[in-house]
């Protein structure tokens, strides 16, 4: 993530959106707060280039990710105010991608057996998500929905006549 005094891309009339096929953050995005400020570039290093300057320095890494930063949004995106990274293969409950990766098709074929009830538990995270899956904004589409579930199944069982609940 990379920190600028503004997001100086939307004065060049670009969104600070971006996916790239030349390495290394392969997508990209404007994670600028809704004040406006400071602007803020989100990349991902993903497959091949994250294994490979995953292993490299920091330094290395950082000016490989401000380099393309540059090449998508001129000059002023290899010196940002402040750089920030995350190593998501770190982390023992990601184990190294913001999303669980499922193979073509799964989604869509077992999607429904992922976001099902079972009992009073309900299920929700990016990957249980009917839009969106895989990102922020399907957490918090599936943790609504799961939210939802709930108040139905309690309105549910609250309008059921307690001689039933006992059979």
């Amino acid at each position: 993530m990379s920190i600028y005094e503004e997001p100086f891309w939307r004065e060049d009339g670009l969104s600070g959106q971006a996916a790239s096929l030349l390495a290394p953050t392969q997508v990209i995005f404007d994670n600028t707060p809704p004040k406006g400020r400071p602007g803020v570039i989100l990349g991902f290093l993903e497959g091949h280039e994250a294994r490979v300057l995953g292993a490299a320095p920091e330094e290395e890494r950082r000016a490989a990710v401000l380099r393309g930063f540059q090449r998508l949004f001129g000059r002023r995106g290899a010196h940002p105010v402040d750089y920030l990274e995350k190593d998501w293969s770190a982390e023992p409950y990601s184990r190294g991608c913001y999303a669980g990766v499922l193979g073509p098709g799964d989604w869509t074929e077992f999607g429904r057996a992922l976001r099902e009830p079972i009992g009073r538990l309900h299920w929700a995270g990016t990957e249980t998500a009917t839009r969106w899956m895989g990102y922020f904004d399907g957490a918090v589409q599936s943790g609504k929905r799961a939210a939802a579930e709930v108040v139905r199944a309690e309105d549910a069982a609250a309008a059921t006549p307690k001689a039933e609940i006992a059979r």
